[in-house]
């Protein structure tokens, strides 16, 4: 039976904040307008313009606050829609959520650490959906929306491959600070359905677009090193230590 050890997701108490700064904002331009109009400050011009930017204001602030929110929430549900694929993993795995993770001046949040007796596994998860482009050598990832009114959308994002690997970095230099030294591997899931990826990778870097091709692949998985279940309830001791947070 597997053993989950849930760290504390910042992202939530974020996502309920921008959520409620978001129907304030929204509320608030209909209150100044009732104000505007009921109070009739319309009479007197400097106040009137005051009114009127103020509202325009509270608009600009809404948008901003909405597009957080929502890419927030977005990664929200990935992290959910991957910790429901991972619990149907067979066999004697602890496994750690939002594990926060730091090692001198390297810090970083892990959205999953997987430790099974074939080996060590992080996993990242984006829910981006869209054609996503990029190789693993850039800097950046191209995200490209296409709508049915024919409008096209492209945004940025950084390069998830580039990501893990410092977060493989952090693990291994916490692992052997402590006299263990383990092979770390990395999987990216893509866990949104409308994902369609064009990326340019090498053989070692394992990208999944689907709950069933991650859950193959952790199945499969060997990391050419059988790992007792003592030393694999040492290493997750090692890691509740460095995180300091569970």
């Amino acid at each position: 039976m597997n053993k989950v050890i849930n760290g504390r997701n910042a992202n939530n108490k974020k996502v309920i904040a921008l959520f409620v700064a978001q129907v304030v904002m929204g509320v608030m331009p209909v209150l100044l307008l009732i104000a505007f109009v009921w109070l009739q400050l319309y009479n007197t011009p400097l106040i009137a313009a005051v009114f009127i930017v103020l509202i325009f204001l509270c608009n600009v602030a809404y948008m901003i606050l909405a597009r957080h929110y929502s890419v927030l929430n977005s990664g929200i549900k990935g992290e959910k829609r991957l910790y429901r694929a991972v619990k149907k993993l067979r066999g004697n795995n602890i496994i750690f959520r939002n594990l926060p993770i730091r090692y001198k001046r390297g810090r970083s949040e892990l959205d999953l650490l997987i430790i099974s007796h074939k080996g060590i596994i992080i996993v990242e998860v984006k829910n981006h959906s869209g054609t996503i482009s990029g190789g693993w050598k850039s800097d950046k990832w191209v995200q490209k929306k296409h709508y049915r009114d024919g409008k096209t959308t492209q945004q940025e994002m950084d390069n998830p491959i580039k990501q893990m690997r410092r977060q493989r970095d952090i693990v291994k230099s916490i692992l052997n600070a402590s006299g263990e030294n383990v092979w770390i591997d990395t999987v990216l899931y893509f866990s949104s359905p409308n994902a369609k990826l064009k990326l340019s990778l090498r053989e070692s870097d394992y990208v999944c677009s689907s709950d069933a091709e991650l859950l193959s692949f952790l199945e499969a998985y060997s990391g050419g090193e059988t790992l007792s279940m003592s030393r694999m309830q040492k290493i997750a001791e090692i890691m509740k230590k460095a995180s300091g947070e569970i």
